[in-house]
């Protein structure tokens, strides 16, 4: 038997009250043991409605199907059908008081709205309140798929569940999933906390530990609560072991307090305090504390990050960093690039930026971490700067550059000073009848000093730069290829004022006379992709610099012409990309200098880098400098380098993934850091096992991540997977 049934010609509280009564109570919010995490986790559960009509039709059909009107009572047997819109409802029996509002469907009844699926032996429910039980019921919560099941499923409040003989897992297979809470009562508080007693952890089936008592945040967004810890082994300092506990103090803030033992070595505290004040405004404050009982010293570590955009052209940025100890980089850290590390800086950065110009204020303070002290260091406390870029002056074909600085450097032991740096340049962009662009430019640079070296009265500097740059792009189309080409010389003259006494603070300080022509040749190589877009195949320059001073000069080691470079980028396939950049002395036939890296990645199951890094003791040229980019004229002295970097990460179809990342010092012949890694993931759990093996000391790390109950992250997996 089937029955059509429409609104309003039925009693108003039958059907649509029945449906969104079922909906608020089965389907719980997202998350009744949601991970903690730093960031804010999005709700799927809406806000508690009190039900109302609707215009969508019910089919109710059975096989049988009795209304009692002076009871006011539905009856339906066999095979109950229940389809408003996407609310589908299966059941054996029904019954509907609609005169006393209370609901029983028993037998096989399973609830859907399209999304959430709900199984049980009985369901008892009072439409007017939203209160009432489901009996030996499951239930799928599909946004986040978790599965909560238990003997009785009480609904209290509108916030409050009581279940008994119950169970929690995110894993797809519920009569044997490969984890399981189980708990003989469990009480949850929506928005608030899960509290359960007698509570077994269950691994495929096995029990693994038992809590007496288990309190566990339920938020529909983060949630306050520990984190999973993080345990490792050192074969040096022994047993490690750290805990978080995170703190959702409001929407705009919350922090993580931590706590870390590294066996021998020593135990830490630690707090991170993350805030947002508007869109593109907020910051971080870090600070690490750890008693280092090896050496007998209290390690801190102190960072503060701080962004503020006052408008779209006007921002600021604050980024500071601390370390008491200038080892504590080299005696903590678990990278080798975070060990071998010179220095910090702490920065101030205030910017505003125009349609063609460009201010800043800046404060540095740098902290050597190769010395014991840093009294000698240099700061720039403060720096001011402001440019006007590529002004054209009226109407006329003349452009106008403008770069000014003011600085203060100042060191607690040593030369201290005041710089001031001014430097217009004029230039005219010529087209040579659209075949090439010929741009003279010339400047006047004036660099004045509040004292010098060694005297203490002032002094001021002129530099008069000038030169001409001839650039000509060319290309040529075969078919979905593009091959263009970039030829371009550029001839600088230099006359600079030469000061004995002239403070050296950086590169400004050190500039000298020069009349020198760079030549650049530069070629891409592009073919269209799958949307016709164009994909870079091969990128190719070389540059070289030729000095006419050096020319003239009748030293016996003169050397005109500067290493020859040579940077190329080759994708021969998507999947694949080598680097060099390299430098060739033609008096000395060799390099100089060669830098490589190959990339391989073949997603999802194979990624895979090498990296090489060789410099050759004596003077190698430096990169470009204030006026040309692409010059390589000045030297500097190298210490010899010869380094291999190598990382694979192979991912298999059977969910585990390995992982081998090696650091190679070749002019020691030593590994100075080998890592490696694997992980199993499965649809509801993961392990991840580290090792580390470094020159003074071996880490071991582990990390066992459960869907729906979390994880945690490690600085020792941050780039390993």
């Amino acid at each position: 038997m089937a029955l059509r049934l429409r609104h309003p010609v039925r009693p108003p509280s039958c059907s649509a009250i029945f449906f969104f009564s079922l909906l608020i109570f089965f389907i719980l919010p997202n998350g009744p043991l949601r991970a903690q995490s730093a960031k804010p986790a999005k709700p799927t559960f809406p806000a508690v409605k009190k039900p109302g009509g609707t215009d969508e039709p019910i089919h109710l059909q059975s096989d049988r199907l009795e209304y009692l009107k002076e009871k006011d009572v539905y009856l339906a047997e066999g095979s109950v059908v229940v389809q408003q819109g996407p609310l589908h409802l299966e059941a054996d029996t029904l019954r509907l008081d609609n005169a006393g509002g209370k609901l029983v469907a028993t037998g096989n009844v399973h609830f859907s709205d399209g999304e959430n699926r709900i199984d049980a032996e009985e369901i008892e429910l009072d439409i007017n309140t939203q209160l009432g039980i489901l009996y030996d019921g499951n239930l799928f919560v599909k946004s986040d798929h978790y599965f909560l099941a238990g003997e009785t499923i009480e609904r209290r409040a509108l916030d409050r569940y009581y279940l008994e003989e119950g169970s929690f897992t995110a894993c797809d297979c519920q009569e044997d999933p490969a984890w399981r809470i189980k708990a003989r009562r469990l009480r949850i508080r929506m928005d608030h906390y899960l509290v359960a007693r007698d509570v077994v952890f269950y691994a495929n089936g096995i029990p693994i530990f038992y809590l007496p008592y288990l309190l566990y945040p339920v938020k529909t967004e983060r949630q306050t609560g520990l984190l999973v810890p993080r345990v490792g082994y050192s074969s040096r300092y022994g047993f490690r072991y750290g805990q978080d506990l995170y703190w959702a103090i409001s929407q705009s803030q919350d922090a993580t307090f931590s706590f870390e033992h590294r066996g021998s070595k020593g135990d830490g505290l630690g707090l991170e305090y993350r805030y947002a004040l508007s869109k593109g405004s907020g910051g971080e404050l870090q600070t690490d504390y750890l008693y280092d009982r090896e050496n007998h010293v209290g390690r801190w570590d102190i960072r503060y990050r701080h962004e503020q955009r006052f408008t779209e052209r006007l921002t600021a940025k604050l980024d500071l960093r601390y370390l008491n100890e200038e080892n504590s980089l080299r005696e903590l850290s678990d990278q080798t690039v975070e060990r071998a590390r010179q220095n910090i800086e702490s920065n101030f950065f205030l910017t505003y930026r125009g349609n063609e110009s460009f201010a800043y204020l800046l404060a540095r303070y740098t902290q050597d971490l190769t010395a014991a002290g840093n009294d000698a260091t240099v700061h720039r406390l403060p720096e001011v700067g402001y440019s006007l870029i590529q002004h054209r002056l009226g109407a006329s074909p003349v452009f106008f550059n403008f770069e000014s600085t003011a600085v203060n450097f100042w060191r607690a032991e040593g030369l201290k000073a005041n710089r001031i740096d001014l430097y217009p340049k004029l230039s005219l962009p010529i087209s040579l009848a659209g075949a090439a662009t010929l741009t003279p430019w010339a400047g006047f640079r004036e660099t004045w000093y509040s004292r010098g070296t060694l005297e203490d009265d002032p002094i001021a500097r002129e530099t008069i730069p000038a030169g001409v740059a001839l650039e000509s792009p060319l290309y040529r189309r075969w078919g979905t290829a593009t091959h263009l080409i970039t030829p371009s010389i550029h001839y600088e003259y230099i006359a600079a004022e030469d000061l004995p006494d002239t403070p050296q603070f950086d590169e400004v300080d050190r500039i000298h006379d020069r009349s020198a022509v760079t030549l650049s040749l530069a070629q891409r190589f592009l073919t269209e992709g799958e949307k016709r877009e164009p994909v870079e195949k091969i990128y190719f320059r070389l540059t070289e610099s030729y000095h006419f001073q050096e020319a003239r000069s009748a030293a016996p080691d003169s050397r005109p012409y500067s290493d020859l470079r040579a940077e190329w980028t080759v994708h021969p396939v998507s999947q694949v990309t080598l680097r060099i950049d390299s430098f060739y002395d033609f008096y000395d036939h060799r390099f100089s200098s060669w830098n490589t890296d190959v990339l391989f990645d073949l997603p999802p199951y194979l990624n895979l880098s090498l990296g090489q890094r060789h410099t050759h003791s004596g003077l190698i040229p430096q990169k470009g400098d204030l006026f040309n980019p692409l010059y390589l004229g000045d030297r500097e002295v190298a210490t010899p380098v010869e380094f291999w970097t190598g990382r694979i990460l192979i991912k298999t179809p059977w969910g585990v993934s390995l992982v081998n990342r090696a650091y190679f010092d070749a002019e020691a012949s030593q590994f100075v850091e080998i890592d490696y890694g694997i992980q199993y993931e499965q649809q509801c759990w993961g392990i991840t096992l580290a090792y580390i093996d470094l020159r003074t000391r071996n880490e071991f790390s582990f990390m066992i991540s459960l869907k729906g109950l979390g994880n945690t992250g490690s600085s020792k997996f941050a780039n390993l997977f």
